[in-house]
């Protein structure tokens, strides 16, 4: 009797240990690949990627060049990563054909790639969550076309020619401008995600083409290196519009320098992103494209809550 009970206890207490382990949520390991872990922008990515790593019980690595005008760095640092064989990469990529070839080496070892903010040119991806960089251009444009009008001339400062989100902005953009304005775009540059070289890009513009009126920043380093050239040349007659608004944009447009920018939600798109890679290594169902929302900002509205929540991650 006493032999059946000792028995009985055992399987218990077996059971009782096998059911506690499979308690234990399986801790998954997940590389975040940035296109700069030099950036506010990605900063902020990378925070709302660890509020999800937290949530989940995730290992999460913060990976990139220092710089985006270093985006061929980002193959070797692929390269590295899939050799640790991570259970799965979340890819900012810096170039849109570079970095094609290496998500499918990944999808290859079976490693699930999630693309944030910028694509790739290959279909062996799982998600893909970004801002609508088309509709975000399209807004810039149509705030500009709001608060200028007139048959205005604009000059463009981009950042990586090859860049997703960089050819999709200045569609969305252009388009717009073409199609439904009488103003016309005068020049376009590419100032590499570089603040000075976007400054320099600018003085050189405005002597180019004296009769601009606008010019349009398509991410936060182009409008920065745009203010700083338009304050110190005393351009106070040219429109500034810019995508994305960091710190220092900020207090441009608070002394309206910077008059209007298009923000976008980078502690989300970190978020959405792990989210999204914890879902699909748990075998669950997810969104193809996910997309987060773009606001426009201006001195009227910049110390509303909500954007300032944007603008400063730490508010």
């Amino acid at each position: 009797m006493k032999k059946r009970i000792c028995c009985i206890l055992l399987i218990l207490v077996l059971a009782f240990s096998l059911g506690a382990c499979s308690a234990v949520q399986k801790k998954y390991t997940i590389d975040l690949i940035v296109k700069s872990t030099n950036s506010d922008f990605w900063v902020s990515v990378y925070d709302g990627a660890k509020t999800a790593g937290a949530e989940h019980n995730i290992d999460l690595r913060f990976l990139g060049p220092m710089n985006e005008e270093e985006y061929k760095l980002q193959t070797s640092i692929f390269a590295q990563s899939i050799l640790s064989q991570p259970d799965a990469i979340i890819l900012a990529a810096g170039d849109y054909d570079l970095m094609a070839e290496w998500v499918e080496r990944a999808e290859a070892k079976n490693i699930p790639v999630i693309l944030v903010d910028s694509g790739v040119n290959s279909d062996k991806w799982i998600s893909f969550i970004s801002t609508d960089n088309y509709k975000a251009g399209e807004v810039l444009a149509r705030e500009v076309e709001k608060r200028v009008g007139g048959t205005a001339e604009i000059g463009v400062i981009s950042f990586v020619k090859n860049s997703l989100p960089a050819m999709e902005r200045f569609a969305g953009f252009n388009d717009y401008i073409q199609n439904s304005t009488q103003m016309r775009v005068a020049d376009m540059a590419y100032c590499g995600s570089d603040i000075d070289k976007a400054e320099q890009l600018v003085r050189e513009m405005v002597v180019r083409h004296p009769d601009i009126k606008v010019i349009a920043g398509l991410n936060a380093q182009s409008a920065t290196g745009a203010a700083r050239a338009l304050e110190a040349l005393d351009r106070s007659d040219i429109f500034l519009a810019g995508i994305d608004c960091t710190v220092e944009e900020a207090d441009y447009v608070e002394r309206g320098i910077l008059d209007v920018a298009v923000l976008q939600n980078p502690y989300l798109m970190g978020y959405y992103s792990v989210e999204t890679a914890f879902k699909t290594l748990k075998g669950k169902r997810v969104e193809r494209n996910i997309y987060t929302e773009v606001y426009v900002i201006d001195k009227d509205n910049i110390f509303s809550e909500e954007y300032q929540r944007l603008i400063f991650p730490f508010y």
